[in-house]
This record gives structure tokens, sequence and C-alpha cells, in this order.
């Protein structure tokens, strides 16, 4: 069935309005999933079902904060499994793949997986629409609402709107036609300016010693910089920095990692088409935590328990990239 027809297809397959659906977002949520479960959620309530937003790890970037606040998204977290009536809810994963680590079913009904991440293997479930072409979640779920024929209001306009602006960097790392096209459709009916005034303002003068320790913890292994910032700070700054000293010509993919606090985040970029980020942090953090993602980019979970010293990460991520870069050439 063409891609188009998607949300008529989820209808579809969907047991009648009355018992409880839930929308799942992968375990650390960030804006294109929020979005995306916010949207997606709106949607299905139009169509009479009683929706709850679930997701299972702390929120700890300010400007989701804002955006979940401002926008009245009603994400309600759960550490571990739903309960009551929840539990044997149908649950849909959006941004996020149940064979993937960091999103782990939230119910004992997975009934369906939207998603835009490379996955190896099909989850098996009843609904499954996974469009790696997309550039952002949001725009995905942006098509379920023009399939439905119908027009999202302003908040939820808004809200795809962030998701779309913040998984493609402001449109500047792989969009696709349909990123484009749903822009295109949201951009005067959402508040643009609300939404690009939250995401570019995201940063406090708190964050500063975080940055002052990933420059001055800064180490080059070939064309990959690698920074252990020694400080407990958001997954917000960490996602920055990896994204900033990309900017530099000689860096071609970055490591930023913090290891402190109760979770130890690791964000991972590439601008090597040779080289995927989602691969590097796989291997890296093999038996020391977790993550996954895009060819350009990728976050995860260091371990707290972990007994690695910095010399011993820096020299996982170094072998990580020696060994996709030597399999690239021997494909070649």
């Amino acid at each position: 069935m063409a891609n188009e027809y998607m949300f008529s297809r989820l209808l579809a397959l969907l047991p009648p309005p009355g018992p409880p659906l839930v929308i799942q977002t992968h375990d650390f949520p960030d804006h294109d999933a929020a979005a995306s479960a916010f949207a997606l959620g709106n949607l299905l309530s139009l169509q009479g079902y009683e929706v709850h937003l679930l997701y299972r790890a702390p929120i700890r970037s300010f400007s989701l904060k804002t955006m979940i606040s401002e926008l009245k998204i009603p994400l309600t977290r759960i550490e571990k499994m739903a309960s009551g009536n929840l539990r044997s809810a149908p649950c849909i994963i959006v941004d996020g793949n149940s064979l993937n680590t960091n999103a782990r079913p939230i119910t004992d009904n997975l009934f369906g997986v939207v998603d835009h991440h490379p996955c190896p293997e099909i989850p098996a479930c009843p609904f499954v629409d996974i469009r790696t072409d997309f550039g952002s979640c949001a725009a995905l779920i942006a098509d379920y609402w023009e399939n439905a024929g119908l027009c999202p209001d302003r908040d939820t306009a808004t809200a795809l709107l962030m998701g779309i602006e913040m998984d493609t960097d402001f449109l500047s790392r792989r969009v696709s036609p349909p990123d484009m096209d749903a822009l295109h459709r949201l951009f005067f009916i959402g508040d643009w300016e609300f939404g690009t005034r939250v995401i570019k303002t995201s940063l406090s003068k708190t964050d500063i010693p975080a940055f002052e320790k990933a420059v001055s913890n800064s180490r080059f292994h070939g064309s990959m910089l690698f920074a252990l910032i020694t400080l407990d700070t958001t997954q917000e700054v960490i996602s920055i920095l990896a994204d900033f000293f990309l900017r530099f010509r000689e860096v071609l993919v970055t490591v930023i990692i913090e290891n402190q606090g109760s979770s130890h985040h690791v964000s991972v970029r590439s601008r090597d088409p040779a080289v995927s980020a989602a691969a590097i942090i796989r291997d890296a953090l093999e038996g020391i935590g977790e993550g996954g993602g895009h060819d350009y980019m990728a976050g995860g979970l260091l371990d707290p328990s972990a007994r690695v010293n910095e010399d011993d990460l820096f020299r996982r991520f170094a072998a990580a990239l020696d060994n996709i870069t030597k399999e690239h050439h021997e494909r070649k």
C-alpha cells in the first residue's frame, strides 16, 4: 500500500474506539519524538480514541520542557511498565523501534511502530511504517494528517514544525522532499516564531563550564574529535557540542560524553558518508552502554556502573572508527 495511505491502513487495523490507546516515544524523548506523539495522539483523538502519551526516562532538555509546557503536550512518564488497563492497551511507538534498546515497549501489547530510523529487522506487530528517507518523524506524522484530509490546530502544527526543524538542524542535514512539503503546509498554521525561538535559545550561562570542559578535554584520532565532560550537564548541551565541533574543517566525526550525574549521555555526529554515527556508538558502547540513531547523528547512554576511564573510552571510539573505515574500504 502506498505510503500516503498509511494512516488509513492504521485506522483499518486498530480496534474500534473505546478502550485506551498508548502512544510511546523512545525512552529519552527529543523534540521530534514528543511532536510526533502529540500530533498522532491528537489525530487519533479526532477519530474517537482515548489516547495516552507515555515515555520512560527523565527529560533533561530545557527547550523540550518549554515546548511541552507551552504547547500543553500531555506526556506522562512511566519508568518501567504501564499499569492497570494501560498495561494491555495497544501501543504505538513513534520515532523509535521496539527492536532498539532505547524504545522498549511500555505495554504488553505492541501494536505499531512509526519511525524514520534505519532498522535491520521489521518489528513483529500488526502495523509498521518505517520510512528511512524522511529526515524527521514529525514530517511522517504530518503526512498522516494530510492523508486524513484534516488540518492540525496551531499547537499541533507548532510542535510538528519544531520536530522537523530540530531533527534536520533547521533544514541543514538530511532533508527529504516530504520534510519540505510538511514544512510548507505547517509553516503559517503553527507559531514558527515561538518554535524557532525556543529551540535556538536552549542554552544558559550556567552551561558555559560544559563548553570549557569540552574544549580543554578534547583530543583527536584522525578526523574524529573526542571530548569527555566531567560535569553533570544536559542531553541538550551534549548534542549542541557534538554539532558545534563539526564546524571545524578538520573534524568529520565528533564524540561528546558526560560522565557525571545519574545518566551519562553520549552524542556522536558524522559528516563523513563512509562513517555511520549509529555504527560507531553501537560498537564503542557494546557491553558498557547502549546507543543508536542515524548515519549522521546518534545518541546513547554510558552505563554509570561501568568502570571505564577516559583513556579506555577514547580507545573504544577510536577502534570503532577504524573498524568502520576499514570495512568501508574493503567493500569498495
